[in-house]
């Protein structure tokens, strides 16, 4: 008696149409991870600059998110307690002014010559900032060390 241990036709089609299945759901689940990761980073990424370098680039800039530096004019100041709206100058390091307005509290650090990292959109007049930072560096600067030399003998 001769077994035959062939496998029907229709198990081995179903085998490869669930092989067939699963690559097909990898592919798709992979793509929409690689969307997802350039979308992402598309919607986070901001561009750094001097205010010269944004001054000069102008409404070519207008409606990006740019993050900029520069020093905050102390002369220009002004702060709305009641609406949290505080307006001031960032200058570049040419002496130029850039008009921002925040709406926020007021951060402690507003100070003369503090350096200002503010992100946010350029409408070609003024810019209008979200996030806003602030450094002193004179409050975090150490001392300088004085070395004493002594004569060896």
């Amino acid at each position: 008696m001769a077994h035959s241990t062939a496998i029907p036709a229709i198990h081995i089609t179903e085998r490869s149409n669930s092989k067939v299945k699963f690559m097909i759901g990898g592919v798709l689940i992979a793509l929409a991870i690689a969307y997802l990761m350039y979308t992402g980073i598309q919607s986070n990424a901001t561009y750094f600059m001097t205010v010269d370098e944004l001054l000069a680039k102008g409404i070519t800039v207008q409606n990006q998110t740019v993050r900029v530096s520069g020093k905050v004019d102390a002369t220009t100041i002004e702060f709305n307690n009641r609406d949290l709206i505080l307006t001031f100058d960032v200058l570049s390091e040419s002496g130029k002014p850039l008009s921002v307005v925040f709406n926020g509290p007021k951060p402690d650090q507003m100070r003369p010559e503090a350096e200002a990292i503010i992100e946010g959109k350029y409408d070609g007049q003024q810019f209008v900032a979200q996030n806003l930072l602030l450094k002193c560096p004179s409050k975090y600067e150490g001392e300088p060390e004085q070395v004493e030399v002594q004569a060896i003998r």
